[in-house]
């Protein structure tokens, strides 16, 4: 028996054996594996895992040392999924959650006089944004609890729905990141 957190190698026999669980024709079984694949990766992707293909290949190695004892299941995929949440939630708790030591929302550089460029950069970089984009931003970002709430959801209204909203500030700072950044990098050199 190959140890918790073991990597076992998948040999061609054990493949083999895969995929004739999945189907006696080999062009089926071919089919529905690369069906499995396609969906086990997507949904390793859409739980955030950094490498979903070596999870769906740990999925595959743990499926061939059951086949034998998974009894009826009303598809492979079925019970190929059953291992992959498992899989998912064992790699979770070994993943390290990271602490923040520094408050993410407002970054103050440790040397003041670049910590002053940083803001006369971002100054110059708001007068750069599009016509209406700056008010925008300084609506967004105005008022505390629900004076907060209600003017976000009154600017929502002008934007068609609060997903819009997000989206339209996403694509803003993303443009004052990357011109706050560029315009740093020109001061330093």
């Amino acid at each position: 028996m190959v140890p918790r957190g073991a990597r076992r190698a998948l040999t061609a026999e054990g493949f083999g054996k895969f995929l004739r669980w999945l189907s006696e024709n080999d062009e089926l079984a071919v089919r529905e594996y690369q069906s499995i694949r396609m969906k086990l990766v997507r949904y390793f992707t859409h739980k955030g895992c950094s490498d979903p293909d070596a999870l769906f290949d740990k999925t595959v190695d743990v499926v061939v040392g059951k086949i034998d004892n998974c009894g009826k299941f009303p598809t492979p995929l079925a019970f190929c999924f059953g291992v992959a949440k498992n899989i998912w939630r064992q790699d979770f708790r070994e993943r390290k959650s990271a602490t923040l030591d520094e408050n993410m929302a407002l970054p103050i550089h440790p040397d003041p006089q670049i910590h002053e460029q940083e803001l006369k950069c971002l100054e110059h970089c708001m007068d750069q944004l599009a016509p209406g984009d700056p008010d925008i931003v300084a609506r967004y970002h105005q008022g505390q609890g629900h004076e907060k709430i209600e003017t976000r959801r009154r600017l929502a209204d002008g934007f068609g729905g609060v997903n819009a909203l997000r989206i339209r500030m996403c694509r803003i700072r993303k443009d004052l990141r990357v011109c706050v950044a560029a315009c740093v990098d020109q001061w330093a050199n």
